[in-house]
């Protein structure tokens, strides 16, 4: 992009330019960033280049129409990239839908373990083999269990049980207490999702995000409570957090080890839906979109009632759910993921296996 002269210029800014000043800023920082031989914005008084402070306000009122335009073509570019859309096509039409439906307010997140890694949590897989270790237990079978058999409950139950409740309860609130919320993508969520929010996490890494943005939850509901109090919350447009699973700080209201998921879901590792969970995610998964973020998606009681709740009702009974999802490489572990979230009906949102960044592009993405 060179301009050899400035033209004679006349006119004032309208309000509308004024409006629009710094809305692209992925793109004016692009044009601003001196290092970057993408776009070049020069500057010429004779022979002599003469550095611009802010090359993109230049462009921006000098003429709006290239400004738009190459904006566009970059815009277009930076969504190529961050959905991955050379892997992954249909994340072109998954994410409109999503997109959307964040817009009309009719998505709901669902926070997994996953965003809470980045403020300073660990992963629930470790944390759970740490325990194992401390309690003296064979680390080995204990890995094998979670990877195996997806068994968490148990694996739970036969830590507290080794270590004791007291130890357990001494030390679990502070495991995941020392959270730092700058970092890792969950800043951004509660500057698309500024009403209700749904999370399986005992840590305040939820309640610390929306708090930050001056947009504190109203109340905080727990799983095994009055459930009843969040669906009317959701439905009004009021600001609850859903803290499904319980608290860090709450062993009575909290679901952790198997005899207390057979009290929030049904007894027997079974799916009932006259049991308090079961019953309040059914409504929820009927009436509303859910993104679920940082979530594996495992074969665990909360998965498996979304999977009754679809089979039971019909997709075509249900919204569009939908997952960011890091794809595995290997083609049978993601059939065995495909096939599961076809079965809950949960469109994945695929991102390249690894590449957790991503999480927070696609996220800033939905915000322009």
């Amino acid at each position: 992009m060179l301009i050899n002269h400035p033209l004679p210029y006349t006119q004032q800014a309208t309000l509308e330019e004024l409006a629009g000043l710094g809305k692209n800023p992925r793109f004016d920082e692009k044009i601003d960033d001196w290092d970057d031989d993408d776009i070049e914005v020069i500057y010429k008084r004779g022979g002599t280049e003469v550095s611009l402070a802010k090359p993109s306000r230049a462009v921006y009122f000098g003429d709006r129409a290239i400004y738009d335009q190459e904006a566009s073509i970059f815009d277009q570019g930076e969504k190529y990239r961050i959905l991955n859309l050379d892997q992954f096509p249909r994340n072109d039409q998954v994410f409109g839908e999503l997109q959307r439906g964040c817009r009309h307010g009719i998505v709901i997140p669902f926070i997994g373990a996953g965003m809470s890694v980045a403020p300073g949590c660990p992963t629930w897989r470790a944390y759970l083999i740490t325990l194992a270790a401390e309690a003296r237990l064979d680390v080995n079978a204990i890995t094998t269990r979670l990877d195996d058999q997806g068994d968490y409950e148990g694996v739970m139950e036969d830590i507290i049980d080794a270590l004791g409740q007291p130890r357990f309860e001494r030390d679990f609130e502070r495991d995941f207490n020392n959270i730092d919320i700058t970092r890792g993508p969950v800043g951004i969520l509660p500057k698309i999702f500024r009403k209700c929010a749904i999370t399986t996490n005992f840590d305040r890494v939820a309640e610390e995000a929306w708090s930050k943005e001056t947009i504190s939850f109203r109340e905080k509901v727990f799983g095994r409570g009055n459930t009843g109090t969040f669906f009317r919350a959701v439905a009004s447009g009021d600001r609850y957090l859903l803290k499904l699973h319980g608290n860090l700080d709450s062993p009575g209201e909290r679901i952790l080890r198997k005899t207390e998921y057979d009290a929030g879901y049904g007894d027997g590792g079974n799916i009932h839906f006259d049991s308090p969970l079961p019953k309040l995610l059914r409504r929820l998964y009927m009436s509303y979109s859910f993104l679920f973020l940082g979530c594996s998606l495992a074969a665990d009681r909360t998965v498996r009632t979304f999977m009754r709740v679809a089979n039971h009702e019909g997709a075509g009974n249900l919204p569009h759910h939908y997952a960011l999802l890091s794809c595995p490489n290997d083609h049978v572990r993601r059939k065995a993921i495909e096939d599961r979230l076809a079965d809950a009906h949960i469109t994945p949102l695929w991102y390249p296996e690894g590449e957790f960044q991503n999480i927070e592009e696609i996220l800033q993405l939905l915000l322009d």
